[in-house]
């Protein structure tokens, strides 16, 4: 994995067909805000049309959210005996309750999404570099009934501190997640998190420590892995091999480059939502970790 930047198409930056493939992967994904890994894929307009037409078909459908409501609990890390209270800190630190909630707001909509998007990268990869994905026949009578479009009504949208222009505490953490991340990669949870500095600043002094721990790694792993065999048991098949790309008129260098982007965000996606999960721990107790953003929604 080398350490060129990974680039990015921003919702606002985007015109024509991109910015109508990203709405409507916020209304199928049913999320208020693109993933980083759609605005990433968006610097080859080519192959994120192609791309997000192979995976609609299982986005849109029951058997996906059930794949990764189970994603998302395998991605709950070990906690450490000691879990701080963020929630205490805040309060100590002048935040008020409505900030506070906005917080736990961030932490809860890339919560919902990031188990989403690492299925989907693991589909890409797979199907890239000529794994069969998907084409199965569904398991249970009800995988293949339609989701509701749409964001869950309560999802706020997140403005995003951009790492640039980001000063002060927000700079220093985001340079040190730059320098321990694939392509210097801030994901959009800390860029979230930016507009709250002093939280920012607490927050990944416990990530960066928990996720030296051989249980974090262990459950990244376990996650990439079970990502991956979601993807191949879609029922619909992701037909998007080598082959087609180069088809799309892409040469074999941005191929490569496309493949390379998405073994980035199957590095990066589960260690950021193992660290979400840390961080609702502390912020709301332990035993709100495993419950489902939205749930009912």
């Amino acid at each position: 994995m080398d350490d060129a930047e990974l680039a990015e198409v921003s919702e606002e930056a985007a015109s024509g067909r991109v910015a109508e493939i990203l709405g409507d992967v916020r209304r199928v994904l049913r999320v208020t805000q693109a993933a980083f890994f759609f605005r990433a894929l968006a610097v080859h307009e080519a192959y994120l049309a192609a791309a997000w037409e192979a995976l609609r078909p299982n986005v849109s459908i029951a058997y996906f959210e059930r794949c990764a409501d189970g994603l998302r609990m395998r991605m709950v890390p070990p906690m450490p005996p000691d879990v701080p209270e963020h929630g205490e800190a805040l309060e100590e630190l002048g935040y008020p309750a409505g900030r506070v909630a906005e917080i736990a707001a961030i932490l809860d909509l890339y919560n919902y999404a990031n188990p989403k998007n690492l299925i989907l990268a693991a589909a890409l990869k797979g199907a890239l570099n000529g794994v069969r994905m998907g084409g199965v026949k569904p398991g249970h009578a009800g995988d293949l009934a339609p989701l509701p479009l749409g964001p869950p009504r309560s999802m706020r949208k997140a403005p995003l501190l951009d790492p640039a222009r980001a000063q002060g505490r927000a700079r220093a953490v985001f340079d040190e997640i730059g320098r321990s991340s694939p392509g210097g990669a801030v994901g959009s949870v800390w860029r979230a998190l930016g507009n709250h500095p002093e939280y920012l600043e607490l927050a990944w002094g416990f990530v960066r420590e928990e996720s030296q721990k051989k249980g974090f790694e262990i459950t990244v792993s376990l996650s990439q892995g079970a990502a991956a065999a979601a993807a191949q048991e879609f029922p619909h098949p992701v037909a998007l091999g080598r082959a087609q790309a180069l088809a799309l008129g892409l040469g074999e260098a941005e191929v490569d480059l496309i493949d390379r982007t998405l073994d980035r965000f199957i590095h990066l996606i589960p260690r950021t939502n193992s660290s979400i999960l840390l961080l609702k721990a502390a912020l709301a107790g332990e035993g709100r970790v495993r419950r489902k953003p939205f749930e009912g929604e």
